[in-house]
């Protein structure tokens, strides 16, 4: 088996393992909307140093259970908050929705398993590991969208994590 490096921009269909390369942040984003990790990325450039760090990544690039396994060992497992935004549900990532449900209860990582879209999804809900109202309050910058929520979200989940 192969095991290729991401490449920006780029779509993987899983047939091939990805590495994303990526080490621990304190708050790991994952989401196929390039313009949502477009929009954190430029509210945390705007946030300084003092923010706590942030790593990104696309679920069309973990589409194999490896590159799912390598993320979560390498980034997931020392972060402190995990927010992941699925469109479609549980069906759409089900092997990355178990193995990082999982990892988020083992290591007492916070999760919060969003829709991408602007219906709740229960099954999504009783995955994650962070309260529900914190979980509805990540959902809806995410609705409202734009520079400016993000940037509230990144606000938002500092003070879940206690920075």
């Amino acid at each position: 088996m192969h095991l290729l490096a991401a490449q920006p921009g780029g779509i993987n269909d899983g047939n091939e393992a990805v590495d994303l390369g990526q080490s621990p942040g304190d708050i790991v984003f994952a989401s196929a909307a390039d313009t949502e990790l477009a929009c954190l990325a430029r509210a945390q450039a705007s946030l300084g140093q003092a923010a706590p760090s942030l790593r990104l990544a696309n679920l069309m690039n973990l589409g194999h259970n490896l590159s799912v396994d390598n993320w979560l060992e390498a980034t997931v497992s020392g972060a402190r908050l995990v927010v992941v935004r699925i469109l479609g549900g549980e069906s759409y990532w089900p092997y990355g929705v178990e193995r990082l449900s999982e990892l988020c209860r083992d290591k007492n990582i916070k999760l919060a398993l969003l829709p991408g879209d602007d219906k709740p999804d229960g099954e999504l809900a009783r995955r994650a590991t962070l309260a529900p109202e914190a979980c509805e309050r990540l959902w809806r910058y995410f609705l409202h969208g734009g520079l400016e929520n993000a940037g509230e979200c990144l606000h938002y989940a500092a003070d879940l994590i206690g920075d």
